[in-house]
């Protein structure tokens, strides 16, 4: 009789498993994408009468690269690196926030994420 029964903790914990993965690799394409169209965005920075373009004097494309899904035990973590990650004077990842645009992205990738997950079909 006990053979007959589903394990329903080992089910429950596959789905939650896959799901995980999904999810964590959802959000490690999107904010790639999402950070590699934010290198490309031209931003002017105006400084003693000299015009600066914002992608010709910060390597914004780093940020693209460093995203990376990492295991934490049983959950996925999307990180964007270590500040040793961008050693070579190019802005950590969290300057991508500072911009209102960069704010945009995240809360876009984020709602977006919430349909994704709704409609995941396993």
């Amino acid at each position: 009789m006990a053979n007959d029964l589903i394990n329903s903790n080992a089910v429950a914990k596959e789905f939650g498993s896959q799901v995980t993965d999904k999810m964590a690799d959802f959000f490690e394409a999107e904010f790639k994408l999402r950070a590699l169209t934010a290198s490309r965005r031209r931003r002017i920075i105006r400084s003693h009468g000299h015009n600066y373009t914002y992608s010709n004097h910060q390597n914004t494309g780093k940020l693209a690269n460093n995203i990376k899904v990492t295991a934490n035990g049983d959950r996925k973590i999307v990180s964007d690196g270590t500040r040793a990650s961008y050693g070579d004077g190019s802005y950590h990842g969290m300057y991508f926030l500072r911009t209102k645009k960069g704010m945009s992205d995240v809360k876009a990738t984020l709602k977006k994420g919430t349909k994704y997950a709704e409609s995941l079909k396993l």
